[in-house]
């Protein structure tokens, strides 16, 4: 009924354009058949899936093969088809899930990021949710930036990640999200470490002390955390506070550290001899 009024609006307008040429009425017709079409929006496509044209499975399969042979580019315009013409389909958390790993493979990172995103919120209990937590995870460590410019993208990781292993403990993706975190981790202290040696380098002794206590104090499982205990050792004998020096040398194993770590900590102990 809606199509007819529509047609019924366009056909008076059109008929006094195109007057009584046969010609141009078939190409009034033709227009204002589409136009029709397009009054009746969104309709249409619910009546394709109910008749039965519109095979929203067979078509998120085809989608799912385009991925599966890496024509990722084919597959999201599959997926973007699905989404206009099954809303509401118990399919669409496939569809989600699929569509994000099609742009995440092909790097479009914030746009696999809006998929996921969507997935989680949208059905919590999908087997493909856990997945898509630790997907939103691991793009935001991808996104974030090296360790000398603004790491808040590292700490969104860091937050994210933290969820993803306090959700799914157990969870398939636990190790790697473990290893993401600890790398991230790692990028904060060395930034923290960094700042004490273009200090120390400066001689300011003090700013250096600071920063080497932060690694400690922050990122203690880092990698920058041994040599940061060093340094602070140096920094302290070097500002003369000889006594809280000796109480850090008395907790140090040197065996724990490395070759180098060894000798500096012998020289910090060979100056507090005296």
């Amino acid at each position: 009924m809606y199509i007819l009024m529509c047609i019924n609006v366009l056909v008076p307008s059109f008929g006094k354009i195109f007057g009584a040429n046969m010609k141009k009425m078939l190409v009034f017709t033709v227009l204002a058949a589409a136009l029709a079409l397009s009054c009746s929006g969104g309709n249409s496509a619910k009546k394709l899936i109910r008749q039965g044209l519109y095979k929203c499975h067979e078509r998120l399969e085809t989608a799912k093969n385009h991925v599966e042979r890496r024509n990722f580019t084919n597959a999201v315009r599959i997926f973007d088809e699905i989404k206009y013409q099954c809303g509401g389909s118990p399919l669409m958390d496939t569809v989600y899930y699929y569509a994000g790993i099609a742009q995440f493979r092909q790097k479009q990172y914030e746009d696999a990021r809006a998929e996921f995103e969507m997935l989680t919120r949208e059905f919590p209990r999908s087997p493909f949710t856990e997945e898509a937590y630790f997907r939103i995870a691991h793009i935001s460590y991808i996104r974030s930036l090296p360790f000398f410019r603004d790491q808040a993208g590292t700490r969104e990781a860091i937050r994210f990640l933290g969820d993803y292993i306090d959700m799914f403990s157990e969870g398939a993706f636990v190790d790697s999200a473990h290893t993401l975190l600890a790398s991230s981790l790692n990028k904060l202290a060395e930034k923290e470490f960094r700042n004490a040696l273009f200090y120390r380098k400066q001689k300011q002794h003090e700013s250096a002390l600071i920063y080497y206590r932060s690694v400690l104090a922050e990122y203690p499982e880092s990698r920058f955390a041994p040599e940061s205990v060093v340094g602070m050792a140096e920094m302290l004998v070097a500002l003369g506070r000889t006594q809280d020096a000796e109480e850090i040398m008395e907790e140090l194993d040197a065996s724990a550290f490395e070759d180098g770590l060894r000798t500096r900590i012998q020289a910090v102990r060979q100056k507090l001899r005296g």
